[in-house]
């Protein structure tokens, strides 16, 4: 009887204890207390992953045009290394410089270390942008593909304009993690704007470590006219630098809709359509000392 009030008292005093535990997850994992920690983080993570260079090798393909385009490749390949940029009252940047297409090395390319010497950052990223989007496959334009881009949602000039919701939390052997959605409002300074500088809302998709904020996967999706466009970037953690680092970047564009329009096929015509699909890898992270001019 004695041993049995003895237990008794022992299960008694660690329900207290249980619950307390409980409840320090649930206030981690709570909607406010995930979306501060990807904040400080992504704060953090900018400062970090600044003066940081990579290999990227960066597979594009069309999985279907119409109407076809003959003379164009069905698959690209491109080997190039991407600077990894943060200035001061700038957007965190990804300026890739493109080494070789399909195995043949790029003649006559403009020099990117040397622009970073001489050029603001800004001014390095909008030529860089215009002269690398020759490389895109298919006729889809865009210039926003960057790894980093989905992060810029939590950074504190876009962050104000977009609401977040939580969709799931996951018990992992390091730790808790939890999934938020973010959805961006139709405001004049939105993170991705169209050729015409209209302003194009985006909504994206965070997996996020419930006590340091770390990001483990990001989702950006958008719609601007009749292209829709989804960028998903993988993260992992990286030895030599000692902090997570983009490890894959996938994209998906799909212009128009398969189909044509008439029931008469000698007058139906086929609607405009495109899918493209790209992969990128990275490997080799490593620091670069270059003294960058900011204006």
């Amino acid at each position: 009887m004695r041993r049995a009030l003895v237990l008794s008292l022992l299960v008694a005093a660690a329900l207290p204890l249980v619950a307390r535990q409980r409840s320090a997850v649930e206030d981690s994992t709570s909607l406010d207390a995930v979306v501060a920690a990807a904040v400080a983080y992504v704060n953090g993570y900018q400062r970090e992953l600044t003066a940081i260079l990579a290999d990227e090798e960066y597979r594009q393909q069309i999985h279907g045009q119409t109407p076809r385009e003959e003379t164009m490749p069905r698959l690209r390949t491109l080997q190039s290394e991407v600077f990894f940029m943060y200035a001061p009252g700038s957007d965190w940047m990804a300026i890739r410089d493109v080494l070789s297409q399909n195995g043949k090395a790029i003649k006559d390319r403009p020099n990117l270390r040397e622009a970073l010497r001489t050029l603001p950052p800004d001014e390095v990223a909008r030529t860089f942008k215009r002269y690398n989007s020759r490389f895109n496959l298919g006729r889809i334009v865009r210039n926003f593909n960057e790894p980093t881009l989905s992060l810029l949602l939590l950074a504190d000039r876009y962050r104000p304009h977009v609401t977040f919701e939580r969709r799931r939390v996951q018990k992992r052997a390091d730790g808790v993690w939890v999934t938020i959605a973010a959805k961006e409002a139709r405001v004049p300074d939105t993170l991705i704007q169209d050729l015409s500088r209209t302003p194009v809302p985006s909504i994206g998709e965070f997996v996020v470590h419930a006590t340091s904020g770390r990001i483990s996967q990001a989702m950006l999706r958008t719609t601007l006219g009749a292209v829709r466009a989804e960028l998903t970037t993988e993260y992992a953690p990286d030895v030599r630098l000692g902090m997570w680092v983009p490890t894959r970047f996938i994209e998906h564009y799909l212009e128009g809709g398969r189909g044509q329009v008439g029931s008469d096929p000698r007058t139906r015509i086929q609607t405009q359509f495109e899918e493209i699909r790209s992969v990128a890898d990275y490997r080799n992270y490593r620091r670069f000392e270059v003294k960058v001019t900011i204006k």
